[in-house]
């Protein structure tokens, strides 16, 4: 879900998986598809999410689903809900309250911020919430540096 120019997708592909890549910008699907034609890539935005239901073995969202207000980011965690099969799992990674950015720009929402684009960022609570429907394996809080910062992320591995 998200995936950009397709860095995480080829390496997947790579491993033997089949994947399907999924994003809104159409240069970054384009651009995915020209460094890999095994991929499945599919040019559409994840708040209109629209698979069969039981679609897939494993999801995988890293920094994608943290830029939607909440009406929004349920809808998605239930559209992930719909088309993850049965004992499927998703890896999801958010950035945090307690990163860097967290306060920076206009306040739009509740740990929402818009600073060049909107942002929501997560706590280990709010994590849990969205994820009410799903088997809980692990959520945990973690960081890393990410262009000269330290960024800070809420972690999740489900199962349906």
């Amino acid at each position: 879900m998200g995936c950009g120019d397709g860095r995480d997708s080829i390496y997947f592909s790579d491993k033997g998986l089949k994947v399907t890549a999924l994003d809104f910008s159409e240069s970054g699907i384009n651009k995915l598809k020209t460094r890999n034609n095994k991929i499945n890539c599919i040019f559409k935005d994840i708040k209109n999410i629209n698979f069969k239901e039981n679609s897939f073995d494993v999801i995988y969202a890293h920094l994608t689903l943290h830029y939607f207000d909440d009406k929004t980011t349920s809808k998605i965690f239930n559209d992930l809900h719909k088309i993850l099969k049965k004992g499927g799992l998703i890896f999801i990674k958010c950035k945090s309250t307690d990163d860097a950015l967290f306060g920076k720009g206009k306040k739009i929402g509740e740990n929402m911020y818009k600073k060049g684009h909107i942002r929501r960022f997560f706590t280990k609570e709010y994590m849990l919430e969205k994820l009410k429907r799903f088997k809980i394996i692990k959520v945990r809080k973690t960081s890393s540096v990410y262009h000269k910062y330290k960024s800070a992320f809420i972690e999740a591995v489900v199962a349906k």
